[in-house]
């Protein structure tokens, strides 16, 4: 490859560029591209958008997209997204390089050298959220989410660049196989849409999801389609006749420079709306919406006085989005009226900013980086955005970081007033303690009590909107409640929560497991002093901790039982030669002890099996079948594996298991298996076929049994089918 005469290796690319760019070496810009610069960016800011171009063009060369085109085409369209946005030329230079870290040789650091730091970070960003999977529940997802919403925190163009380029990657799906197809669209509607919403880019979010609901379901997207437009050309008239009725009352009262608009809805909402409020289409379609266009906030609420002068308003039906803005900045009053002949309509009724941020959210009002204070509309857009930072510091399970954002995106909100008439918007359904720890998290803290419009009420009642909450605080941190998380709604609060309770609850457990531990000693005449040095250490590491505040931590937290620990101490089990081998734990009723164990998956151990238990820090005691190859290579070697007996199963506990049944490929196979077990009343939990050289096989079959003589019983009615070939338990020995 070569860039006006100089020879370029894919693998030197990034430094012979920085070594040889200059304004000659510059590729030239496609000209409709270059004429929508020119409109509001200088002169320097082109060049800088030109060198990332030529990056780009050259760091793509030789590489295609699905449909043929030249992979370059695909970073300068949502480029040309984000110019139409008038977005800041670092975000146009990410949105041109966003793929060069992940599908070219092109480093961090060569970016930040060339372009500055701030692009290498977004377009760093863009990257690892283009490697999440949405629709995966594992730790490396959750955990890319996690660091992805953080890098969103700190520069909001990461995901401003992203939702653009799952635009038009959106726009173009058709080329991609299907199964792809389907995941992307999900991905879209879950994660992408909400976040496009929750920044108030509300075009591109309906945009979004009319694409992924066409893409998943093209038979009900293409229905609805035929009936809005069924629907709307028989309403051709009266709507028009509404439009210009409202465009002169508004005039002949002093607005001049008044817009009046019809509000198309998107298809997915009019989807979405029959789902959740299950009304027919007919239905939804009645009401038919409007947007009034004004000047400033005062003709909006002039105008609004108007239309109820000439229109009869529907009761309830009014809200004021102007006085409390919506978490991502959109503001507007809404009203519904009866029109002409008692034709319901919706109206919006906005200034001109107002509906450009309502369309395109920050990017409408992009002040980044500047020294100008955010208007209040703009800090409470970007406030949730803020607040990951927080959320992320407090929340150690990263799958729990995923599920509080997903939970965030997809909520609805009430708005509340502090004493001083500031404004919070929260999660439908908060409390007092959810609006203590969004106001600040030592007052959530601190809280004891709370008032709300100045009068006493519980701490666990749903707050409304419109309500003032004074919350009452104590001088210091109070003893927190765990039944706190059964009545907070917001992840900020149930993260600062369960922080607290976190280095709450190892104090307190540290404290019961020295008593737990020093009653078992007592038992044999010793006692925890006895325990020092290097003999304490010999201790220690044969059961697999670091410290002794840790194994004490354990204790009373329920992770290890007193009794085993006591064991190890006082039999001296420090690894010596002659020393007897520790006495097997009881199994009854599914506990060891006071301690619930749990059953590995991997293995599906039942009542009367030869078992191990393995004393996990995280899990608790794990019981695992002595056969299972996951434990075999321990039992010898690691002390936290144990000997485990079975005691009565009074109880009668259910055990799960698997089962494999290799049968013929034949009709109805799977209706009979599933009659023998119903009529042996044993409860299926999971079918799952099996295939051997892409050929059917059979089934792995999940089951729930009581003993070893209930599984045997159904193992050999199984292989007395016709079309049984064989018939077998799996306890992963193999």
């Amino acid at each position: 490859m070569t860039i006006r005469g100089v020879i370029l290796s894919e693998h030197v690319l990034p430094n012979t560029l920085l070594k040889n760019f200059n304004e000659a070496s510059l590729l030239r810009l496609p000209s409709k591209f270059y004429k929508s610069s020119k409109q509001y960016l200088n002169k320097d800011e082109i060049k800088k958008i030109q060198k990332a171009y030529t990056l780009a063009f050259y760091a793509h060369d030789g590489q295609d997209r699905m449909d043929g085109s030249k992979y370059i085409t695909h970073p300068l369209a949502v480029a040309t997204i984000l110019l139409d946005l008038r977005m800041d030329p670092d975000s146009i230079c990410s949105a041109l390089m966003h793929d060069v870290l992940e599908d070219c040789d092109v480093t961090k650091k060569n970016l930040a050298d060339m372009f500055g730091s701030d692009v290498a970070n977004i377009v760093d960003g863009v990257s690892k959220l283009g490697k999440l999977d949405i629709s995966s529940s594992s730790d490396r997802d959750a955990n890319n989410l996690q660091k992805m919403m953080l890098a969103i925190s700190k520069d909001v163009r990461v995901i401003l660049v992203k939702i653009c380029d799952r635009l038009h990657n959106m726009r173009t799906i058709e080329h991609l196989p299907r199964s792809k197809q389907i995941r992307k669209s999900r991905e879209t509607i879950e994660l992408y849409g909400p976040l496009a919403l929750r920044i108030g880019m509300q075009e591109i979010r309906s945009e979004l999801e009319d694409l992924a609901f066409r893409c998943i379901h093209p038979l009900r997207a293409s229905m609805l389609e035929s009936a809005i437009n069924k629907s709307s050309g028989g309403r051709k008239r009266i709507v028009s006749k509404i439009r210009k009725e409202l465009k002169r009352k508004l005039k002949s009262n002093g607005i001049e420079q008044v817009g009046v608009k019809g509000r198309e809805k998107n298809i997915y909402s009019i989807y979405r709306k029959i789902k959740s409020k299950h009304k027919p289409f007919s239905e939804i379609l009645d009401v038919y919406g409007f947007r009034i266009l004004v000047d400033s906030i005062d003709e909006c609420y002039r105008a609004l006085g108007i239309i109820h002068n000439y229109f009869s308003p529907i009761e309830n039906r009014f809200k004021d989005y102007i006085a409390i803005p919506k978490s991502n900045g959109y503001q507007a009053l809404h009203t519904s009226l009866l029109a002409l002949n008692a034709f319901p309509i919706e109206v919006q009724i906005q200034t001109r900013n107002m509906a450009e941020i309502a369309n395109f959210g920050i990017a409408a009002h992009w002040q980044y980086k500047t020294e100008d204070k955010k208007q209040g509309s703009e800090l409470r857009a970007s406030r949730w955005l803020l607040g990951l930072g927080d959320l992320q510091k407090k929340t150690k399970d990263p799958s729990e970081f995923a599920k509080s954002i997903k939970t965030d995106l997809s909520s609805e909100e009430v708005f509340l007033f502090s004493p001083k008439g500031d404004i919070y918007a929260l999660r439908r359904g908060s409390t007092p303690i959810d609006f203590a720890y969004e106001v600040h998290t030592d007052l959530g803290d601190t809280i004891i009590g709370c008032k709300v419009n100045r009068s006493e009420v519980p701490l666990n009642i749903e707050l409304e909107s419109g309500q003032t909450v004074e919350i009452i605080t104590s001088k210091k941190e109070s003893y927190l409640d765990p039944s706190w998380l059964n009545y907070v709604a917001t992840s900020k609060a149930r993260s600062a929560i369960r922080s607290r309770l976190r280095k709450q609850k190892v104090s307190d457990a540290r404290k019961a497991g020295k008593v737990m531990l020093e009653t078992e000693l007592k038992r044999a005449g010793s006692s925890l002093d006895e325990y020092r040095g290097s003999s304490l250490k010999k201790i220690l590491d044969s059961i697999g901790v670091t410290s002794l505040n840790k194994l004490l931590t354990d204790l009373g937290l329920g992770k290890r039982t007193g009794s085993i620990i006591a064991e190890r101490f006082y039999s001296g089990l420090q690894i010596r030669e002659g020393i007897k081998e520790p006495k097997p734990v009881l199994i009854l009723d599914n506990k060891i002890e006071s301690v619930t164990v749990r059953f590995a998956k991997c293995c599906f151990p039942i009542h009367g099996d030869d078992v191990v238990a393995h004393s996990d820090t995280e899990r608790g005691m794990v019981i695992h079948n002595k056969k299972c190859k996951q434990v075999k290579p321990f039992l010898k070697k690691d002390p936290r594996y144990m000997p485990a007996i079975w005691g009565e199963n009074k109880k009668e506990h259910s055990y799960k298991v698997k089962i494999d049944v290799n049968t013929e490929d034949k009709v109805g196979v799977l209706s009979d298996l599933g009659s023998v077990f119903a009529k042996s009343g044993i409860n299926i939990g999971s079918v799952n076929t099996k295939t051997i050289d892409k050929k059917f096989a059979g089934f792995e079959i999940q089951i729930e049994v009581k003993n070893k003589d209930e599984l045997k019983s159904i193992l050999q009615k199984v292989r007395s089918l016709k079309f049984t070939t064989s018939c077998k338990r799996n306890i992963n020995d193999k």
